[in-house]
């Protein structure tokens, strides 16, 4: 792995764990539930992304009233 690459996840942790510290543990939840599918050699299907989508609709909604 490369210096760029460590940069991004390095990156990508610490927004993760500053939007968890504000917002609650859901965003991480949601972020790591859309990760591990992606992961899947299949990809998500519909109602998966149709699930993480609502998911994110309400994490979303949660964060606007705060």
């Amino acid at each position: 792995m490369n210096t760029a690459a460590l940069t991004a996840l390095l990156s990508l942790a610490s927004t993760l764990v500053s939007l968890a510290e504000k917002y609650g543990p859901e965003i991480y939840t949601t972020f790591l539930q859309a990760v591990e599918q992606s992961k899947s050699g299949t990809g998500p299907t519909a109602d998966e992304i149709r699930i993480i989508f609502e998911k994110c609709k309400a994490d979303n909604a949660s964060i606007q009233k705060s």
